[in-house]
């Protein structure tokens, strides 16, 4: 019997990343980029435990008339274990799963505004999302995987924001 990337005992690792360009610029400009890289372990046959480790920035301008312009910019991190679910034959190439992950996050920010004087701030608390994704393994030890974020509660804020991301796995026992 052969083993499978998903059995107990593998461990995997990779990410995901965002990246966001406003290039029209018709209601300001506004810039994003995340990097998510992960660890897991399978604890038993196709159920993993680990965590995401996460970092981003953000930056915004906003022209309100032809006198005031506000600049905003933002960096964040967080750290959040979780567990992944994956439910289909393990010597299929195509396997859905599901995952949630909690943890901490902490967000920074500043704001500059024409005429007033810049606002700084940190924020921080409790990160939780949830949702299902599909791995392609195209070897038996990498797959390539597409992901939906479907629940996102950060801060103190329930979010419905479904966000896709895509990201590389690299497997081994």
């Amino acid at each position: 019997m052969a083993q499978r990337p998903t059995d107990k005992g593998w461990r995997s690792v990779g990410g995901t990343g965002r990246l966001y360009l406003d290039l029209d610029g018709s209601d300001g400009t506004g810039h994003s980029f995340t990097l998510a890289p992960e660890t897991y372990w399978f604890v038993g046959n196709s159920f993993a435990l680990g965590a995401d480790f996460g970092f981003g920035m953000a930056f915004t301008k906003v022209d309100q008339n032809d006198s005031v312009t506000i600049k905003t910019q933002s960096i964040k991190g967080w750290v959040a274990p979780g567990f992944r679910f994956y439910v289909r034959e393990p010597e299929k190439a195509w396997r859905p799963y599901f995952f949630g992950n909690a943890g901490y996050i902490v967000n920074t920010f500043r704001q500059k505004s024409t005429g007033s004087p810049d606002v700084t701030g940190k924020s921080n608390g409790f990160r939780g999302y949830a949702g299902a994704g599909m791995a392609w393994f195209f070897s038996d030890h990498a797959a390539f995987d597409v992901r939906l974020k479907v629940i996102d509660y950060s801060l103190d804020q329930l979010y419905y924001n479904p966000d896709f991301t895509i990201g590389v796995q690299a497997f081994f026992d």
